[in-house]
């Protein structure tokens, strides 16, 4: 009968650790497309249906797409790497201005490099966009701030 409960624990242990592990792949899998979902509001793979892409623009969609969305992923993790070093110095119990200083510059030169990268990919989307799928991704990432006022129709009229 003690053999039975020791193999029933280890039943037991070895499932609350594959559930445990189970939590932590969903986490990061669920925060690989963080970055940008606040760039676009839905996830990369569903822009071109969005965007009504023909076959031939879907080919350079993903050629053109693949290595800038792992990229802005990338950057994006290393923003809250420093973030999190910013964050812990502040509320030290002793902090360091200077490594306050330093990770607040990284996190900006990080934000800068991302924020160029994005125009420029930006650019390329838009050479081999038409003009109603010019106005379409415009308006979507237009939506994406809830303050803006500026829809597609006023850009259209520009």
């Amino acid at each position: 009968m003690k053999r039975y409960w020791v193999y029933l624990l280890l039943a037991i242990s070895l499932l609350v650790n594959m559930g445990v592990l189970a939590g932590a792949w969903f986490q990061a899998w669920r925060a690989q497309g963080a970055t940008e979902l606040a760039f676009f509001g839905m996830g990369h793979e569903r822009i071109p249906g969005y965007l009504k892409l023909d076959g031939v623009q879907r080919e350079r969609w993903h050629a053109i797409e693949q290595n800038f969305v792992k990229s802005l992923n990338d950057v994006g993790g290393e923003i809250q790497i420093h973030r999190a070093r910013l964050v812990r110095e502040i509320f030290a119990a002793q902090p360091d201005a200077s490594v306050i200083e330093r990770e607040r510059a990284a996190i900006f030169t990080l934000q800068e490099a991302q924020q160029r990268s994005v125009i420029e990919q930006l650019l390329k989307e838009r050479d081999m966009l038409n003009a109603e799928q010019r106005l379409a991704l415009a308006d979507l990432l237009l939506k994406q701030d809830p303050r803006s006022t500026v829809g597609a129709q006023q850009l259209h009229a520009r």
